[in-house]
């Protein structure tokens, strides 16, 4: 609301809203005039907020900190109070033109009220930040000194470094903003991450509030967890299908390799189980979300069971040396060792000559001195008399029968025993 005095056309507002540590301007449009003066109302006394032709009868309070605007022969009667203070808050002052001339004219029934606040900035993001495309952000603040705007800066995620930034100042309803945008792709990795800014006045500093980045984003990282419990084959297992992505995946496929097959699940639940777990089996998931999909490595599961004695287990007999192969495929790995006519001490005659294992494989080799006067398997032995066997046990035995190999649980070892046969080269 604008007044105007009665003897001089003075145009001023009731009211002014000015921000602490900025400057405050009280516009004032008059006559042209050879002298202004501005003064604090006050019920006892009235204090000099500014006289340009007498600065040293300015209140200290105000010393150095007022000014006048434009020309007086322009009409311009305009004051400036510069470093806003709390203390300024309802300060109430008037002006008063040409005081030397008619010293019995008042003005001080045309008052103006300076309303003093502390701002903070805004900080808008927004809505929808999707990994890869281009988002924007505003920080603005509200100030009143149109020729000296506070500094903003931004705190923002490390991985906003190929952000730019541009700031501009605008007029609103008579209200200067101060406005700085913030520009940059956005990524993955700033999800969840703190964002704000801060406005840096003359002597303090105000921030905004904090807020939390929301980014879209397909899976990155796909992993497949499995309970932590022994595999036995025949069994079953429950898989989790975890996904770093938001929002969460809406769909599973869950691959499963299986002997030479493949089968394709497809699941809402990120927890399956899978039953007749076989040895040599692998699984892996698939997550999909809105955004895009993602693939976890194969899990090749550790599937237990009973050692089987392999086809390359033999005995050879090359002129006077006997020698024999045992391996046996287990998980976990079986341990070997050999009995003669089913005495575990062997004879003199045979020595341990390598043992070593390998992924679920483990061979032993048995060897029989060349200059022994008595062997176990020679030309013309009997099977029923001399008999060398290799015998493995592992933590998954049970009892079992296949073929010419004899495999048993003896309690409480545990043992299996199988007779290769020699061969006489």
């Amino acid at each position: 609301m604008l007044q105007q005095a009665r003897s001089w056309s003075i145009t001023v507002p009731t009211t002014v809203t000015a921000v602490e540590g900025s400057c405050v301007v009280v516009p004032c449009q008059t006559q042209s005039h050879s002298r202004v003066a501005w003064y604090q109302y006050h019920n006892i006394h009235y204090p000099v907020v500014y006289d340009g032709r007498n600065p040293t009868k300015v209140d200290d309070r105000f010393r150095g900190r007022t000014s006048v605007l434009g020309k007086a022969a322009e009409g311009n009667c305009t004051l400036i109070i510069d470093n806003v203070k709390k203390a300024d808050n309802h300060l109430i002052v008037y002006v008063w033109i040409n005081p030397d001339s008619n010293p019995a004219q008042t003005f001080y029934h045309q008052t103006v009220t300076i309303i003093v606040e502390r701002a903070a900035p805004i900080i808008s993001i927004q809505k929808q930040m999707v990994d890869g495309k281009m988002f924007q952000a505003n920080c603005s603040v509200k100030y009143s000194c149109p020729f000296s705007p506070p500094s903003l800066h931004w705190n923002t995620s490390p991985f906003l470094n190929k952000s730019t930034s541009m700031a501009f100042s605008e007029n609103v309803q008579g209200q200067w903003w101060y406005t700085k945008t913030l520009r940059g792709p956005a990524t993955y990795e700033m999800h969840n991450s703190k964002m704000w800014c801060s406005a840096k006045f003359r002597t303090f500093t105000t921030e905004s509030q904090q807020i939390a980045l929301n980014i879209l984003y397909g899976p990155v990282i796909v992993t497949l967890t499995l309970e932590k419990v022994p595999i036995v084959e025949g069994g079953s297992v429950t898989m989790e299908c975890a996904a770093d992505c938001n929002p969460q995946p809406h769909t599973y496929k869950w691959l499963k390799r299986q002997m030479g097959q493949n089968n394709e699940i497809t699941s809402t639940e990120r927890k399956r189980p899978f039953n007749n777990i076989m040895r040599d089996t692998s699984i892996c998931c698939i997550a999909d979300n809105d955004i895009g999909t993602g693939k976890s490595h194969w899990v090749d599961l550790d599937v237990q069971y009973a050692p089987v004695i392999l086809p390359a287990s033999s005995c050879h007999l090359t002129g006077e040396v006997l020698k024999c192969v045992c391996r046996a495929e287990a998980s976990p790995n079986a341990a070997i060792h050999w009995t003669v006519d089913g005495n575990d001490t062997l004879p003199s005659s045979f020595s341990i000559v390598s043992a070593y294992s390998a992924k679920k494989v483990v061979s032993g080799e048995l060897s029989q001195d060349e200059d022994a006067q008595s062997r176990p398997c020679r030309r013309g032995s009997d099977p029923e008399v001399d008999r060398l066997s290799c015998v493995y046990d592992n933590e998954f035995v049970d009892e079992m029968s296949r073929g010419l190999q004899q495999i048993y649980a003896a309690a409480p070892q545990r043992k299996g025993t199988a007779q290769p046969q020699a061969e006489v080269q």
